[in-house]
């Protein structure tokens, strides 16, 4: 056996003028995945192929590599007769030459849909949901019940998928895909012998599965699904319980679990017979079990129809729709008057001085121009595959400290800002693109003279990003939608501009973390950087965990605190060596300081950080 990975393709390999490989991603049994750039395109997309360390290990089994490159070829066919939102996309199929070690050698490969984001393991708690029903409530709606539609539709085409697990679930962004039809099976095609070797994950197989694998039907997913809500609810399985028997909840004290309970006994029951008989039946005894739980903004109107009656109006609609005219009306010229008397005088919009100030100067910022629609669209999409959302920008009133020793009150123009921090993964892609410029010294990645990123172990037991074979990889490829942290402003910086786009400046980040929350939320005395908290941290965490904010931005103020450019605009924040930075963020120690406005903590632009990582913004004007 090898001591160490081989991986096929090194980065750089161009497959038939089209393809060029950016990234390994990851090795999983027999396939190798990397990412890739399609260049007549001009998208990444994910090429999989039979791992070379694989082949060179049965190389003396000729009938084994026989039945690899066949079940390869099925995966192909099996893939290309599900067309769904909630099941991986397949583009092409096609074999290549490529020279290894100096010999020309011909591969075949699958080019599929590239998802960037983390599993479905990142949306499931590791300590489980349980008591918290409205959250267990709100993971089904939003993750696990589109996953078992995706596998319905694939049961629908006649198509085992046999290793359904959180892993083999893609996160595009909200929507879950299931990928990894390796060892699927078809009923519309040949059948294949293969060996006696266990084909599946046992913490996820059903007891027909391994006794007798060519016996598995519809049933075998239903069992992988069980084991999955189980998982969700009571918590990660640990590696060392016994495989292939029916699990039940430890505690199911509310109508909701025991339903949900149930549920999960019924899927995972060892006899095949008294499993659901379909998916749609199992996902019926969800949706009955969901109805027990209180959802926000269902309440009114889905009674409303539910009964058949319309909901009773005082007066007639003519009256109604004058009445909310004139208020408009009023409003506005209200509002006209008030900002013309307050702001126009002064002689400087964009940025002034307040004489009078009160003692908790709260974080206040208003929306220009209410209630005029914005013809900006609300998300882009960036070409690092990350989606920024719409600020509307606006007034941003900013207590004393945050910008001289007096209220300011500045205008922040509207612009866009990435849904999440930077992750490992991007980054990785992002250096892989710079190799022909870095160079590594003392486990600092520099470029020329300025240091991008510090390598080394982040907490004890996470190294998140390492440099090997020629390029930088995640270590661990389940923390590939982890925040990169470690990083400098010079690199935060490089990052940006490489993709278009800046660090946001602290006024930037203040009004999109604002946006989320209520002004009086605040409590207005800006913290010291609690160095001691990030101790306590659990890393690493899925950028996704987060929920977004109002305005659709996720992690803000949350635990890891992001570099920012130390200026109210772009045009007083310098250029080069002139530039400040500074870090925002990073002080929910519990709840309530989540609601602390951050003070920019100033910090040198090579300086790098355990606990600190950064996101981009992009100006709106023109958009």
């Amino acid at each position: 056996m090898h001591t160490e990975d081989k991986h096929t393709l090194p980065v750089g390999t161009i497959l038939n003028n089209k393809w060029i490989i950016l990234e390994f991603i990851a090795k999983g049994g027999m396939g190798e995945i990397y990412q890739a750039h399609q260049l007549n395109l001009k998208r990444n997309v994910a090429i999989k192929i039979i791992s070379r360390q694989w082949l060179d290990d049965i190389d003396e089994d000729q009938e084994e590599i026989e039945n690899a490159m066949k079940r390869f070829r099925q995966e192909v066919q099996t893939m290309v007769q599900i067309r769904h939102p909630n099941v991986i996309q397949i583009y092409d199929y096609d074999t290549a030459n490529v020279t290894i070690e100096g010999k020309t050698t011909s591969i075949e490969y699958i080019v599929l849909e590239y998802i960037p984001g983390m599993t479905l393991r990142g949306t499931m708690p590791e300590e489980g949901f349980y008591p918290d029903e409205k959250g267990n409530a709100a993971w089904l709606r939003q993750y696990f019940l589109p996953v078992l539609d995706g596998v319905a539709a694939i049961h629908g085409s006649g198509i085992l998928h046999r290793d359904i697990k959180p892993e083999n679930v893609l996160m595009d962004g909200e929507i879950p895909k299931i990928a990894d039809f390796g060892i699927a099976r078809s009923c519309r095609l040949e059948s294949m012998t293969c060996s006696m070797e266990i084909k599946g994950t046992p913490t996820y197989m059903a007891p027909e599965q391994f006794t007798d694998f060519k016996r598995t039907d519809q049933r075998t997913d239903i069992y992988s699904l069980g084991k999955i809500l189980y998982e969700a609810i009571e918590g990660k399985i640990p590696s060392n319980i016994v495989p292939f028997k029916s699990v039940r909840l430890k505690e199911a004290k509310t109508p909701f679990f025991q339903k949900l309970d149930r549920v999960i006994q019924k899927a995972t029951a060892e006899d095949i017979r008294d499993r659901f008989q379909s998916v749609e039946s199992m996902k019926e005894a969800l949706s009955d079990a969901l109805r027990l739980v209180h959802v926000p903004g269902e309440q009114s109107g889905q009674q409303s129809s539910a009964s058949g009656r319309r909901p009773s109006t005082p007066f007639p609609r003519r009256i109604w729709l004058i009445t909310l005219t004139l208020v408009v009306v009023i409003a506005t010229a209200f509002g006209a008057g008030y900002w013309y008397f307050t702001y126009r005088a002064s002689p400087h919009l964009t940025e002034h001085q307040e004489t009078g100030t009160t003692p908790t100067d709260r974080l206040q910022a208003t929306t220009p121009q209410a209630g005029h629609p914005d013809s900006r669209p609300r998300t882009i999409a960036a070409p690092d595959g990350v989606t920024l959302r719409l600020i509307p920008g606006g007034l941003l009133r900013l207590p004393p400290g945050f910008n001289g020793k007096k209220t300011t009150v500045v205008e922040v123009a509207p612009f866009y800002m990435d849904e999440t921090q930077v992750t490992n993964h991007q980054f990785v892609n992002f250096l892989n693109q710079m190799l022909s410029k870095i160079r590594i010294e003392d486990g600092a990645v520099k470029v020329g003279n300025k240091i991008w990123l510090y390598l080394g172990e982040v907490a004890e037991g996470y190294e998140p990003i390492v440099f090997a074979d020629g390029g930088f990889r995640v270590k661990n490829s389940s923390h590939s939608a982890c925040p990169v942290v470690r990083v400098t402003a010079y690199g935060a910086t490089a990052y940006a501009k490489f993709y278009h786009r800046h660090l946001p400046t602290k006024a930037e980040w203040l009004f999109a973390a604002m946006e989320g929350k209520s002004p009086e939320s605040y409590l207005g005395r800006p913290p010291p950087l609690p160095r001691s908290f990030f101790k306590a941290v659990k890393l690493p965490f899925p950028v996704l965990l987060f929920k977004p904010n109002r305005l659709g931005i996720r992690g803000m103020n949350e635990n890891i605190g992001e570099w920012v450019i130390d200026a109210v605009n772009l045009s007083e924040a310098g250029s080069g060596k002139s530039t400040k930075y500074a870090v925002m963020g990073g002080f929910a120690k519990d709840r309530a300081s989540k609601h602390v406005l951050p003070k920019p903590v100033i910090r040198q632009p090579w300086e790098g950080f355990e606990e600190i990582g950064f996101r981009c913004v992009k100006d709106g004007i023109g958009l």
